[in-house]
């Protein structure tokens, strides 16, 4: 965790800002293949070639490489996201819905409800 100092105009007193890098902390997540410009492979409707995996799962890593490999893809790279996962097309179709009326479109997003909570104590409901 790093700790830097900030001042605001007009700041009285000292503040404090703690960067936290989730990201380093969470060990499951998914492995995209990119293609050798950098971009995600994907099968031309936006769905990119990945692996759900542990951060360093050899075993699914190759699973990757060789399916990118027998796809015609063999210059390129793996990456890994933390946190990430697959969702089902009936899912994405239903968070987009949810997005579209406002809600939190994914409520395993642990993030978006805190903040939802947090602004909810902060300024009320609506009604």
């Amino acid at each position: 965790m790093n700790s830097e100092k900030f001042t605001i105009p007009g700041q009285v007193g000292d503040s404090k800002l703690s960067l936290v890098d989730e990201g380093k902390n969470i060990n499951w997540g998914i492995y995209i293949w990119k293609k050798a410009n950098g971009k995600p492979f994907t099968d031309g409707n936006n769905s990119v070639l990945n692996v759900p995996s542990h951060r360093g799962d050899m075993i699914q890593i190759q699973k990757l490489v060789n399916e990118a490999r027998a796809l015609g893809q063999e210059d390129g790279s793996y990456e890994f996201y933390p946190g990430m996962g697959r969702i089902s097309e009936e899912e994405y179709t239903e968070q987009i819905d949810r997005m579209k009326q406002g809600l939190i479109p994914n409520l395993n997003d642990l993030g978006a409800v805190m903040a939802a909570k947090k602004t909810l104590e902060m300024y009320g409901d609506e009604d």
